[in-house]
């Protein structure tokens, strides 16, 4: 083949495949956008991406474009999902089909088959993809442990650790709570520090907001005469706020209190029981603040009021290790033996949180 042959050979391939190309271009383009969740707005404006989650009155959809986006539920005219979603009816049904609209309104499909399960209209749809512990069919659980100490050991000894954390297993209708913390500390081999609380409390919702509990608290503290103090407790609360940014809850109750002293009289005795619950994500989750007391008040002569408290922040890292600081206060307004009735702790300790 001669030179002109083979350059006029070339330019015809050039032609036909430029086409080709163009064509599997526009065929990629037209593909990314059929199989992409489209969210049509009342306005008119159209939002394209993958549908994310619906559990209040927002519905999060990830985008190219714009990352993660927020609308608001009122606002949307209508959906149309590329694959199927599990969602949560207005009348408590649990459906899982993909979501279309058509001329009559919204539709979810059967997806092997294409044909309609259930015709619907937006706001009868109360979630899209929650987790499992939202429909009543699993549980999620979180929590965080943090740890802290100090050796020295020259001209003088001491050695102090601290131990806290806190568990949460949360279902629909349940919630499992455990907190304990754990003090110690020595100074030149003597003993100066060692108290432990543990903290056990059962939750159930009857209504979306409010909720009974059951719970005990173990404590002791050798230098404070408390070999053990138990408490036993029935109330109820209302959740004001809960979520994964923010959460606030008020308990208020009657307790049962049994005292065992290693040197004092055992004694027991009703009180009354106050408690408020509280953490929040801040400056985009850069820092976690948080705060927990508890008021136990007992109406005898004389009067008996037990508080204990925990206010800090926590600095989330990388793979759920965090750094915290706190303080904690605990008074009681009877101490044994005229001893100080306040005790105030500064704590910094590294940690590890999961959710």
């Amino acid at each position: 083949m001669s030179h002109d042959s083979a350059g006029m050979a070339f330019f015809n391939l050039r032609r036909k495949i430029k086409p080709a190309f163009s064509l599997l271009a526009i065929y990629a383009l037209f593909a990314n956008a059929a199989f992409a969740d489209t969210v049509w707005l009342k306005n008119g404006d159209k939002i394209t991406g993958t549908i994310g989650v619906k559990v209040s009155n927002k519905l999060t959809v990830k985008t190219s474009y714009a990352d993660e986006v927020k609308i608001n539920w009122n606002d949307i005219h209508s959906i149309d999902a590329d694959k199927p979603m599990l969602m949560q009816l207005m009348d408590g049904s649990i459906v899982n089909g993909r979501l279309v609209h058509s001329d009559e309104g919204q539709v979810i499909l059967d997806e092997e088959t294409s044909t309609p399960l259930v015709d619907t209209e937006l706001d009868e749809i109360h979630y899209i993809n929650p987790t499992r512990d939202l429909i009543g069919e699993g549980y999620v659980w979180t929590g965080n442990l943090s740890l802290g100490g100090a050796f020295n050991n020259g001209n003088s000894t001491n050695r102090n650790m601290q131990f806290n954390g806190e568990s949460v297993l949360r279902g629909l209708d349940n919630r499992y709570t455990v907190q304990g913390y754990y003090y110690w500390a020595e100074d030149n081999d003597q003993q100066t520090q060692n108290n432990a609380r543990v903290r056990g409390q059962y939750d159930h919702f009857f209504t979306k907001k409010w909720f009974s509990y059951l719970n005990t608290i173990q404590e002791k503290d050798r230098f404070r005469d408390i070999k053990l103090r138990s408490t036993y407790g029935v109330g109820s609360g209302y959740q004001i706020f809960e979520g994964e940014k923010l959460n606030l809850s008020v308990e208020g109750g009657v307790s049962l209190i049994k005292q065992d002293y290693y040197e004092e009289s055992d004694d027991s005795h009703a009180a009354l029981r106050w408690a408020v619950n509280y953490n929040q994500y801040l400056f985009d989750s850069f820092v976690q603040a948080f705060h927990r007391h508890e008021v136990l008040y007992t109406p005898r002569d004389p009067s008996q009021i037990l508080v204990y408290s925990s206010t800090g922040l926590r600095f989330p890292f990388i793979f759920g290790l965090s750094a915290s600081t706190q303080v904690d206060y605990n008074y009681d307004s009877r101490p044994v033996d005229d001893r100080v009735k306040g005790d105030t702790r500064a704590l910094f300790t590294l940690g590890y949180s999961w959710k």
